[in-house]
């Protein structure tokens, strides 16, 4: 799957415990509006599939998500334990081929409040795409009319307004969804999304999206169906609850050793710890759906182990060492070499137009570079685009405050093969840092490296 395709893919909102709804203020007193009713016990299971198609492909996702309401909090909200699973494939609904792509699975939990609002315990909940089906609901009818907008994460807003094809005296609540933010301004699309929500059971029913991305010629439709609801044990629901924490502390535990790769510490002794977290929480959970997250957990620290000696393996070639010199051009045709700019700190952000997680990280990328502005301190975007356009179209719809440069056959000199992915050299042009993939505190990293080397220097 490439990136624009993973990215085209995921197309319902991610709720974030900072969200913000606006639209009531100065509204009148409350009407009814539809909320989320969910009882203990509870099973609820949608299945969707999603399908695009361009000139050259055609593919798509299935999709099968189980949510189960575990007990009923203090604050009113439930506790929801869920679990997702996910296939790519090739061709059409009709022929799907699913070779060469395994299906890829996700289990965590969350608050659920009955407007809508999530919360969350565990940093995972916002990749795993769990929480994207529940909608934040208004306060008001009125709100409910003129629309309202939720915070999505700090670069994505999501707008919602009530759909002309709503029948509220029936129960029939149908939401018209429009995202807004740097991810709609990059994949400019026209697409219509729709959520259907049954007010006389308090549930999603079904979600519509129907999308055309003009730049890339490729049209995308998909539909989210509630296939049943049923009733567990309440005590077997408490009971799920529990040893789901269980489960989440130790894979936070099996995480924070696999990072700890990058503080130094042998690929051997991180598994080896990653190893004892999981084992120690295998023997602590009996239900079967447990077990099984466990036993699929230690399958993939399988291949994370290799990717982790790899990784520490290609930055041994890499950091400490002299930076590979290069040199090439600008988009406006200006040279550039690496010894231009020796004396300075450069960062050096490898990126494409499909990589949406590039796309992400870019306004941190911009605040690093205003907050070194007056300091020997060089940020260079490093193009790969085969089209010259894509680049161009990036940095004029996120007004990039650093040069970019054509940067074809330079990610290999850095050991660079996966995107986003920062080098960072010292003023003498020695690498010092290799930062791979996105994450939510990059520009604090980054700043921290920076400051460190810029301190050395004085």
């Amino acid at each position: 799957m490439n990136a624009f395709q993973s990215l085209t893919i995921a197309a319902l909102v991610v709720l974030t415990p900072g969200m913000v709804v606006s639209g009531e203020e100065n509204a009148p007193a409350r009407e009814s509006v539809p909320r989320y009713q969910l009882e203990v016990g509870q099973q609820l299971v949608y299945e969707a599939l999603w399908q695009y198609a361009s000139t050259n492909e055609k593919y798509g996702t299935t999709d099968h998500t189980t949510y189960w309401v575990t007990r009923t909090n203090q604050d009113g909200s439930w506790h929801i334990v869920g679990r997702n699973e996910d296939q790519f494939f090739n061709g059409d609904a009709a022929h799907m081929d699913t070779s060469g792509n395994p299906a890829r699975a996700a289990f965590d939990a969350f608050e659920l409040f009955p407007d809508g609002r999530v919360t969350e315990k565990f940093d995972e909940v916002q990749s795993s795409d769990l929480i994207d089906l529940f909608v934040a609901i208004p306060a008001d009818h009125a709100a409910m009319k003129t629309g309202w907008t939720v915070e999505t994460s700090p670069v994505r807003k999501a707008t919602y307004r009530l759909a002309p094809e709503s029948d509220p005296a029936s129960g029939r609540w149908i939401f018209e969804k429009t995202d807004r933010g740097i991810f709609s301004e990059v994949y400019p699309s026209n697409s219509r999304f729709l959520v259907y929500f049954d007010a006389r059971r308090g549930l999603i029913t079904r979600t519509e999206s129907q999308s055309r991305y003009e730049d890339k010629g490729a049209s995308g439709r998909g539909v989210t169906e509630l296939k049943s609801t049923t009733m567990k044990d309440r005590a077997w629901a408490a009971e799920l609850a529990q040893e789901a924490d269980v489960f989440l502390q130790a894979r936070t535990a099996m995480r924070d050793a696999e990072k700890s790769v990058q503080g130094g510490v042998s690929v051997d002794d991180a598994v080896a710890a990653a190893r004892r977290a999981l084992s120690d929480g295998r023997a602590r959970v009996k239900l079967p759906e447990l077990q099984k997250e466990f036993d699929a957990l230690r399958s993939r620290l399988d291949d994370s182990a290799r990717y982790l000696a790899q990784d520490q393996q290609e930055e041994t070639e890499v950091v400490n060492k002299a930076a590979a010199d290069w040199e090439t051009t600008d988009l406006d045709g200006n040279k550039h070499s690496l010894t231009d700019y020796r004396g300075k700190v450069v960062v050096l952000d490898f990126w494409y137009r499909g990589c949406g997680w590039c796309i992400r990280a870019m306004p941190q990328i911009k605040e690093v570079v205003d907050h070194f502005h007056d300091q020997p301190v060089a940020v260079l975007g490093m193009n790969i685009d085969k089209k010259e356009k894509d680049a161009r179209f990036v940095i004029d719809k996120l007004k990039l405050n650093y040069p970019t440069l054509k940067a074809e056959g330079i990610p290999d000199k850095y050991r660079v093969h996966g995107y986003p992915a920062l080098i960072i050299i010292d003023q003498k042009g020695i690498v010092r840092a290799r930062h791979l993939g996105y994450t939510p505190d990059l520009r604090e990293e980054i700043t921290k490296t920076i400051d460190g080397l810029l301190a050395k220097a004085n």
